[in-house]
């Protein structure tokens, strides 16, 4: 092993092999040349298979997004990504645990076991972007409706044809209008309130013509959220993702915790401008709402070339832990950079390359 290590540690160290490898579409990691642990294993396995139920239904709805008018790229405003104030950790602060779920920005309190409320949230603002800035948005598009573009059309899940009964069959596109009905449900209910249902007392269509709501939400501690959505007039600093992010289909493939980083860094960018970023534990859990799973979703991301890391050379890449330390000095913290450039190729290629690498 300790071959490889010396090995791995002068590829690093070979700024031109680094480049060459660039070219060819991958990069080399140190971490990729050590063994996958079966937790690991288990979890690439598993989107590996996410991959290639979801081919099809990615390619559908990127064909979709194709015939909608939208916006030129994906601005948020800074109260859905971060709180000014900070919230206060339960228990020990050392711990490291994360604020309530309630004290949370909306952004990473909207995720759920395998719901789709923040990319249905993210995509309804992608569309509404078309309109001018300072405009309130209507909605156009219906829920679901085969002989026009609909709502459902923007969505790809990794769902089958399942049989119910002898002769009756439970179609993708039924599984798919389930899932957006329980994103809706989620997205108006009183601890979000990002979506109001205009025709939510209506036996039929209670989801048709969908508003959205600030992106602020429910007010910390309670209350009411009035205001409707409103195309942003602010340019400057705004966190923003490109177009490509939904064109190519990388809103379909990653991760919730992946995108909250992504959102996370664009938001750094747009206070702190093009250079590198970086964000101490206290803020990213009190203020950005990002736990340390959250936090770990920078190694796909750098895999899949969306994110550059500059990742302090003293910490192990198995457990985060540090070492080589003099007493009384600290170690660095991570810096990224967003490359909003990489949005520009395929989500479907270039993940199922990196996920295929890493098993191999």
């Amino acid at each position: 092993m300790t071959s490889l290590v010396n090995v791995s540690t002068a590829l690093l160290a070979d700024q031109a092999v680094q480049n060459k490898a660039r070219k060819l579409g991958f990069m080399i990691f140190f971490r990729d040349l050590q063994p996958l642990s079966a937790s690991e294993r288990k979890r690439y396995e598993a989107r590996s298979v996410k991959l290639r139920k979801s081919e099809v239904e990615i390619g559908r709805a990127c064909e979709k997004f194709a015939e909608v008018e939208t916006g030129k790229l994906l601005r948020v405003r800074s109260g859905f990504v971060f709180r000014d104030d900070p919230a206060t950790l339960p228990g020990d602060p050392s711990d490291r645990r994360l604020p309530p779920l309630q004290e949370r920005p909306p952004s990473t309190r909207l995720p759920s076991p395998r719901g789709i409320a923040l990319k249905v949230y993210l995509t309804a603002l992608f569309v509404a972007q078309a309109s001018p800035p300072g405009t309130y948005p209507g909605n156009a598009l219906p829920l679901n409706n085969v002989d026009t573009v609909s709502w459902v059309d923007l969505f790809a899940t990794p769902s089958e044809l399942t049989r119910k009964g002898d002769r009756n069959y439970i179609t993708v596109r039924d599984k798919k209008v389930r899932q957006l009905h329980s994103a809706l449900d989620r997205l108006s209910a009183d601890s979000f309130q990002l979506v109001h249902l205009p025709n939510g007392n209506k036996v039929r269509g209670k989801y048709e013509e969908f508003q959205l709501l600030h992106e602020n939400g429910v007010p910390y501690g309670g209350g009411d959220n009035p205001d409707r959505y409103m195309v942003p007039t602010e340019q400057g600093n705004l966190p923003w993702l490109p177009a490509e992010f939904f064109l190519n289909g990388w809103i379909h493939l990653l991760e919730d915790t992946e995108i909250n980083f992504l959102l996370m860094l664009a938001w750094l960018h747009g206070r702190f401008g093009a250079q590198s970023v970086f964000v101490a534990s206290d803020i990213r859990l009190r203020q950005f709402g990002l736990g340390k799973d959250a936090y770990e979703a920078h190694r796909m991301l750098d895999r899949f070339g969306l994110v550059h890391v500059e990742e302090d050379p003293n910490r192990h890449f198995d457990d985060s832990k540090v070492t080589g330390y003099k007493e009384g000095t600290m170690p660095k913290l991570h810096r990224f950079e967003l490359r909003r450039d990489g949005f520009k190729e395929p989500a479907l290629p270039k993940i199922r390359a990196a996920i295929e690498r890493r098993l191999r």
